[in-house]
């Protein structure tokens, strides 16, 4: 989702539909937002959680939740990042660019990256 547009803010399917599964890589969206744009059991794969997400997930498993909130921990093992490559090569996964950077500009990419308001991937080119 592009969370620039209106739609991608509100994660809103393009076609309407709601979601089985999102991975989640960016900070600052309440489970609020999530939760009515997923199936019933639709799940929200979180790749940067939070304390407040671990007590989300604590929650739902307490109350059963059939909506999840799921805190993901990763590590970089080949196996793992050639499915990832694999998923982007069968145009499962696509990556949201914010901006791109020339070298000579690369403090103003990593200012915008540490002031938490990229909202994608920051490209920093030579």
């Amino acid at each position: 989702m592009d969370y620039k547009t209106p739609d991608g803010a509100a994660l809103k399917s393009p076609s309407g539909q709601k979601y089985d599964v999102v991975i989640h890589c960016a900070t600052g969206i309440p489970w609020s937002i999530f939760e009515r744009n997923l199936n019933t059991n639709g799940k929200v794969i979180d790749a940067t959680p939070t304390f407040s997400t671990m007590l989300t997930f604590a929650k739902q498993k307490l109350t059963f939740s059939k909506k999840q909130l799921v805190p993901l921990f990763l590590s970089s093992k080949k196996e793992s990042m050639e499915c990832l490559v694999g998923l982007v090569k069968e145009g499962k996964l696509k990556t949201v660019i914010d901006s791109k950077h020339s070298l000579s500009k690369a403090e103003e990419a990593w200012t915008k990256c540490i002031d938490g308001h990229a909202t994608g991937k920051i490209i920093v080119e030579p």
